[in-house]
């Protein structure tokens, strides 16, 4: 909840079987309050459970639920199989990389903002490694 206040933008990945999950929506009500519009990513499509068309009809019908604005209910969406690397615009689209994802990034994340007449500042993020532990 408290990263959603460092973030420029937001992915909302959804499992294309499960549909939207308890933590989604707490997620989604977080960020929407804050006025973003996330980029809705519909994952695992390859699944022989997958029923992306249906998933894509809960994650607007949660829209709706929350309070979206009309601006966060034309929400961008995406389809993709991560594990392979793969996200398409539409499900018909041919598998080739994650270009669209990143694509929707760029057109739809605004760039941070910044004064270049400021001194130098940084936030500074430690991430460590542990073999046992993982990260």
């Amino acid at each position: 909840e408290r990263i959603l206040k460092m973030v420029n933008g937001v992915i909302l990945l959804v499992d294309a079987a499960e549909g939207p999950l308890p933590q989604t929506k707490f997620v989604l009500r977080k960020s929407l309050s804050l006025g973003y519009q996330p980029i809705v990513v519909i994952n695992k499509i390859d699944r022989k459970d997958a029923r992306p068309d249906a998933v894509l009809d809960e994650i607007f019908d949660l829209f709706v639920m929350l309070d979206a604005t009309n601006e966060q209910l034309d929400f961008p969406v995406l389809y993709a199989v991560a594990v392979n690397g793969i996200a398409k615009e539409n499900l018909e689209d041919e598998d080739v990389d994650l270009a669209p994802l990143l694509d929707k990034i760029v057109e739809h994340v605004p760039a941070p903002e910044q004064n270049t007449e400021a001194k130098f500042k940084m936030l500074v993020s430690s991430i460590d490694w542990n073999d046992y532990v993982g990260r």
